[in-house]
């Protein structure tokens, strides 16, 4: 809802659920950083800087917090932090999306074996012969294109 009002430009509504959010769970690190974008939109970078700081305490390896908090760091002309604060929320996000790669990579590879793709072990067997008469076919077809 918070999210909802702040996309209306309803910002005190939006502070308002995002408040209750935080209240209700107090390591909800999302609407702390979406109460930062507040902070940051309605021209307090210092008080964005502070929120940003709290949510990567609570989770520092959220890529957003690293790159909003470079954000409100430029905006108070402190760039040799904002540059460093951007620069690992890149490392963040490159190492959090190698990792989705790599569970996605294994979760289809089981898959394979379990039938679930329609390649299970029977499955596998007949791609591997319609793959090899499928050469055979091309080969047959080049071979033969040359001797006629």
């Amino acid at each position: 809802m918070g999210v909802l009002h702040a996309l209306r430009g309803e910002g005190e509504e939006a502070r308002e659920q995002f408040g209750a959010a935080l209240a209700h769970d107090a390591g909800h690190y999302r609407a702390g950083t979406n109460l930062g974008n507040l902070d940051l939109e309605e021209g307090r970078p210092a008080e964005a800087e502070a929120r940003y700081r709290e949510v990567i305490r609570m989770q520092p390896d959220y890529d957003g917090a690293h790159h909003n908090l470079g954000v409100a760091l430029r905006r108070q002309g402190r760039l040799g932090e904002s540059v460093a604060s951007i620069r690992r929320a890149q490392r963040l996000s490159l190492k959090g999306s190698q990792r989705e790669s790599r569970e996605e990579a294994r979760a289809g590879l089981g898959r394979l074996g379990t039938g679930r793709l329609g390649t299970g072990a029977a499955g596998a067997g007949w791609l591997r012969w319609g793959l090899l008469g499928g050469g055979a076919l091309l080969l047959f077809g080049l071979l033969r294109g040359f001797g006629g």
